[in-house]
């Protein structure tokens, strides 16, 4: 289907992969993996066309139809409706039917032989590629996405980023391609979205490749591994769990190789020190030389099991009851999100907070902070100490520490020995300890936040998808340090494997309730598999709700000045995106420039201004996706 051949690529002076190989065949589920930073995306987009190989090559049919997601669509502005953007992944059909109903009109006009026959044809050919059934597998696709009817004829550019990724991943899939690229498609999917993903990929004909670090999405999906290590590419049969098992079978075999390689490299180097200057031996020094000239080094995979030792302490042990929340009601407009809802936490509870986006999950977070208004009572326990994380938090970092001066702001009980350990859990490692916060990207922003609040010693912590800028190794060593943790834990996540290990009690948000399961994640998949299958409730509120908000063009329960108030803020940020639009371009133009390109140094100032710019415009999108999507809930738009 496709192949690269002895190909190497380089990216900012390093090379990401140095004569390496791979054959895709047809039917194959790839998962591909590595660490970050090793150039999984990169390959991607290699694969994809859109990076061009210098040395070695690519080899594909000329028919082959490449599909490929990746994040970087989030940027594209699109005027069309949801509807005609995943119709679009057809664009075969797309221009048949365009043909076709032109066709009707002039027949309406000149009646002719001529034209009937060629409208005959067209139906013919229509019909043959499936076109009747076109856009019932695009609504089909696009309800398993989340999107509900009332949506479909709305412009896209309406939506946030995530419902953006989500209908361009519905058009990938409507397009049914040969190849299908897939770069993190879980990023901005909630449980229920990923769960129908892992279905459709499951019964998908086609091949596809999917860079993901969602372990339990991998093990559903893919029956064969490409890992990324030493700049070559490794590969196993199976899925990620398999795979694990096949790869420390394999590294304890190439431990064995190493080892009697070097052994034998010693004897040779031992030989030839002690008779370099021996005539006699001349020839046999000289022979032995150019034995280890020609030697295939093996080089060792990179390991997976850093010596990690985290223990996140608590400073005091809280009472039995960390928190108790009576008669919690919360709405946003005419969206109700809780109605008389309770709960209780207690201490040793580590419960993760499941569902769809939309349900409340992030705000109940917040509201048991502290950090939003609510009608009831949330009364935290005697000696609770809280600590939350949340992507807002970035904002509080001090942008002119550098990163181990900004982790020791926390507390002075920590050497740098154990700062440099946290550190380099959530990836920082070596000299980038010392990199100042201003130069980090949102995602290292991110991973620097969670690690300051891990170690303030709270006996309570609140956790919003603190594994979105993990990689599975980092996530790993964050599970085992949750679950040896003894304060008590509410979280927000995605990742079914992170919740298996760390939570062992479930809530759930329905029909303005807070649901609890009383035991882990897998014990709950069992015990909800059991239950009478019925039309789910929370699933129909939540239609009902948003159908109303639909249909009632003004909502009165918010002021004008508070949706005006937030048109004015959604135009500077606006204004603040073109801005940077503007700076990136002319980089990027003075990047191109011949002139520039020779000179070393201004290359890299200005690669790290490019990189910062854009880092700026991720968050500055994200902050506009997340105000945008609130003036829709509030204005009764969407």
């Amino acid at each position: 289907m496709l192949a690269l051949n002895d190909f190497s690529f380089e990216f900012a002076g390093r090379y990401l992969y140095k004569k390496a190989s791979w054959h895709i065949k047809p039917n194959e589920k790839v998962g591909l993996v590595g660490l970050n930073g090793t150039g999984k995306s990169t390959l991607l987009r290699v694969i994809a066309g859109e990076f061009d190989l210098r040395e070695g090559g690519i080899s594909k049919s000329s028919n082959l139809k490449i599909g490929f997601l990746n994040q970087d669509l989030l940027s594209v502005e699109f005027d069309e409706s949801v509807k005609d953007v995943v119709l679009s992944g057809r664009d075969d059909l797309l221009n048949i039917d365009i043909e076709i109903n032109k066709l009707l009109k002039e027949i309406e006009i000149h009646y002719d032989d001529k034209r009937l026959n060629r409208l005959s044809e067209l139906q013919e050919q229509f019909g043959q590629l499936g076109g009747y059934d076109w856009q019932s597998q695009a609504e089909k696709i696009l309800e398993g996405l989340g999107f509900l009817t009332e949506w479909l004829d709305k412009p896209l550019k309406q939506f946030s980023g995530g419902w953006r990724m989500r209908a361009l991943l519905g058009k990938l899939l409507l397009m049914s391609p040969d190849l299908l690229l897939l770069d993190e498609p879980t990023n901005h999917l909630d449980l229920p979205t990923i769960q129908w993903l892992e279905d459709y990929l499951s019964d998908y004909q086609g091949t596809f490749v999917i860079v993901s670090h969602d372990r339990f999405f991998l093990d559903r999906t893919v029956n064969r591994i490409v890992e990324v290590a030493h700049q070559q590419l490794f590969h196993y049969k199976g899925n990620f769990t398999q795979y694990l098992d096949q790869k420390e079978e394999r590294d304890e075999l190439m431990q064995r190789q190493f080892a009697n390689q070097q052994d034998y490299i010693r004897q040779q180097m031992q030989f030839i020190s002690r008779f370099r200057y021996k005539a006699s031996k001349a020839t046999a020094v000289q022979s032995r030389v150019k034995q280890l000239q020609k030697l295939d080094r093996i080089e060792l995979n990179e390991k997976n099991n850093r010596d990690f030792d985290i223990r996140f302490n608590i400073r005091v042990k809280p009472g039995k009851i960390v928190t108790d929340i009576k008669d919690l009601s919360k709405s946003f407009g005419n969206l109700e999100i809780f109605d008389g809802a309770g709960a209780q936490i207690l201490r040793g509870d580590k419960i993760a907070l499941i569902g769809a986006n939309g349900k409340g999950k992030s705000t109940l977070l917040r509201m048991v902070h502290g950090t939003e208004e609510y009608d009831g009572t949330i009364e935290p326990g005697w000696n609770v100490e809280s600590a939350f994380f949340a992507q807002h938090q970035l904002e509080a970092l001090n942008v002119k520490n550098d990163l181990i001066n900004e982790i020791g702001t926390v507390s002075a009980e920590y050497t740098e020995k154990e700062l440099r350990t946290v550190l380099g859990c959530f990836l920082f490692t070596g000299d980038e300890v010392f990199k100042k916060v201003k130069v980090l990207s949102g995602g290292e922003k991110s991973r620097l936040a969670l690690a300051k609040t891990l170690i303030t010693q709270s006996n309570f912590l609140l956790l919003d998808e603190p594994t979105n800028h993990l990689d599975m190794f980092s996530t790993s060593v964050l599970a085992e340090s949750l679950e040896n943790y003894e304060g008590s834990i509410l979280f927000v996540s995605h990742d079914r494997t992170f919740i298996s290990r760390v939570a062992n009690k479930i809530w759930w948000i329905e029909d303005g309730v807070i649901r609890e399961y009383a035991g882990t994640y897998d014990e709950y998949n069992e015990w909800f598999a059991k239950q009478p299958i019925r039309v789910n409730s929370s699933q129909s509120a939540k239609s009902a709700i948003l159908k109303t908000a639909i249909l009632e063009p003004t909502n009165k329960s918010v002021s004008k000045n508070q949706l005006k108030k937030m048109e004015e803020e959604l135009e500077e940020i606006e204004k603040e995106m073109d801005i940077l639009k503007e700076i990136i371009s002319k980089i990027e133009m003075d990047l191109s420039n011949e002139s520039i390109a020779s000179n070393i140094t201004i290359v890299k100032e200005l690669s790290l201004d490019h990189k910062l710019n854009l880092d700026k415009l991720k968050n500055v999108k994200y902050k506009h996706d997340e105000v945008f999507e609130n003036w829709l809930l509030l204005s009764g738009d969407i």
